[in-house]
């Protein structure tokens, strides 16, 4: 869970505790080799870690995923941007356009006294995530409330964006455009990606919900 949550579309990451996790991997992509990355498989990105972004000034770029709160030496960041309030919030609606690369991502649905991870994926195909971003300092992923079946796992989700409309995302200076909806799959996985010590393959892959081990998790994309 997020140590400090302040806000509708934030999640606050003060010392060690951390919101957030995703996946990139790159080994054995055609699609890869064409945007000429310099990266490695990583199946439990997390905040406060160098993520692999598009902008309409490049073709990719690494970026701090977080947007500090305050001047230099703080230890508070937003990680996550409502879409529908982008133009209202002080705090993004003069940031610039980004997309965060990525393959799939983890939600927790929540179950009883506890919280099971859920892995959401294109079977392996690449995407972008929707994101604002400060050249030099951070990003942070832009959210919508989510779509079924996701939304029984949790009701925000990110924006997704395929190449078809990366550019129209990159390149709008509106929030009022009609979002993509993009096919994702999703199973449950194990409560290790809730420990970013843990960073393999094995990581994504399938569990029995009635096996799996329910504990203390992050939530990508908080509650409001």
């Amino acid at each position: 869970m997020c140590a400090r949550r302040d806000g509708p579309e934030s999640c606050w990451i003060d010392g060690l505790r951390m919101c957030g996790r995703y996946t990139l991997s790159v080994s054995n992509k055609p699609a890869v080799e064409k945007l000429g990355l310099q990266t490695s498989d990583r199946f439990n990105i997390a905040p406060q870690s160098q993520v692999v972004i598009k902008t309409d000034a490049s073709d990719h770029a690494s970026a701090h995923w977080g947007i500090p709160l305050g001047g230099s030496g703080v230890s508070r960041f937003v990680t996550n941007a409502r879409f529908e309030t982008l133009d209202a919030k002080p705090l993004f609606r003069d940031l610039a356009r980004c997309a965060l690369l990525a393959d799939g991502w983890y939600e927790w649905q929540r179950i009883g006294s506890g919280k099971q991870p859920w892995y959401h994926h294109r079977g392996g195909d690449l995407f972008y995530m929707a994101g604002v971003y400060q050249p030099g300092i951070g990003c942070a992923v832009v959210t919508q409330g989510a779509t079924e079946p996701l939304a029984e796992i949790h009701h925000r989700q990110p924006v997704l964006l395929d190449e078809q409309h990366l550019d129209g995302w990159l390149n709008s200076a509106q929030s009022s455009e009609e979002l993509p909806t993009l096919e994702i799959s999703l199973h449950p996985v194990s409560s290790r990606v809730g420990n970013t010590r843990y960073d393999d393959r094995d990581l994504t892959a399938p569990v029995n919900l009635d096996e799996a081990l329910l504990g203390q998790t992050a939530d990508l994309f908080p509650e409001d």
